[in-house]
């Protein structure tokens, strides 16, 4: 039985891609598997689905320090029940208790989660509003 090669694995592009920060193409996913040697000059005509949409161009943007951004305490005084299914509740208290420490609560967890999209994506549900209203809604 013959050895098959074993591929290259562009590994910062496979978390790109799993993260939403590039677009999850076949021509990507084949660069992605092809050792650098192999993989040659860009394709001077690269079809219009490999290329990134606007979209996809505006999320790139440098990961947040996980522990920075999420995993610290907030002060909640006043608060408001959100409903989210069995499944992500389950997750989010095994995160919080293997890594969030032995003061950290899913409610500062879920809050920043939650202010760090709002605030990553203000301008995104501006747009949308405005497209709709007249005033922002962030």
């Amino acid at each position: 039985m013959a050895k098959q090669p074993h591929p290259h694995i562009d590994e910062e592009l496979v978390r790109q891609m799993i993260s939403g920060q590039a677009p999850l193409s076949p021509r990507a996913v084949e660069t992605a598997s092809t050792p650098p040697a192999e993989s040659g000059i860009a394709d001077p005509d690269p079809d219009p689905e490999e290329i990134a949409p606007p979209e996809v161009r505006r999320r790139r943007a440098a990961l947040p320090d996980f522990e920075k951004t999420f995993m610290s305490l907030k002060d909640i005084r006043y608060r408001s029940a959100i409903y989210v299914s069995v499944e992500t509740k389950r997750k989010i208290l095994e995160v919080v208790k293997k890594i969030g420490g032995e003061r950290m609560t899913v409610t500062s967890y879920v809050e920043n989660i939650l202010c760090h999209h709002l605030e990553r994506y203000k301008d995104e549900i501006n747009r949308i509003h405005k497209e709709l209203n007249t005033k922002n809604i962030l």
